[in-house]
């Protein structure tokens, strides 16, 4: 089996297009808010009923669109979890929480990091089924990784 930083790595790659995408699917449809008009008009602001700026804050917004990563090893690890996913739902889940949630803060607890039993709460199972799921999503990516470096 490959190393756990190869994995996250691969895990990394995806979310980084997940994120883009879902930030993307709501460009040109935010709303114009007050505090960017007084901004455009320099703080006077013009009489209602004209229609305001939406085209020109849609256009804003779709030129602000993250571009999406789509180097070969990204496109290639984005595939990988595309088929864990079709393979097993569960198994996904648990591989992305555990990469998402692990070595970040736990506010709740007040602690450094994610420890598996909160990890598996917010996946709403027990934490031996977390382990499971994680372990079968790690072997998963791990030899996909090993196929990839045979060919």
């Amino acid at each position: 089996m490959i190393s756990d930083a190869r994995i996250i790595n691969v895990v990394d790659r995806y979310l980084a297009v997940e994120i883009a995408r879902d930030l993307n699917s709501e460009a040109g449809f935010r709303a114009e808010h007050q505090i960017g008009r007084l901004m455009d008009y320099r703080g006077q602001l013009p009489e209602s009923g004209h229609g305001g700026n939406s085209n020109g804050a849609m256009i804003y917004q779709v030129g602000m669109m993250f571009k999406e990563p789509r180097d070969r090893k990204t496109l290639w690890a984005c595939r990988v979890m595309t088929c864990l996913h079709k393979r097993n739902p569960k198994h996904h889940a648990a591989l992305v929480a555990w990469v998402l949630l692990k070595n970040r803060p736990d506010p709740d607890n007040e602690a450094d990091y994610h420890t598996d039993a909160r990890i598996a709460a917010a996946l709403q199972v027990s934490r031996s089924a977390f382990l499971n799921n994680l372990k079968a999503g790690k072997g998963f990516v791990s030899d996909m990784v090993e196929i990839s470096e045979v060919g």
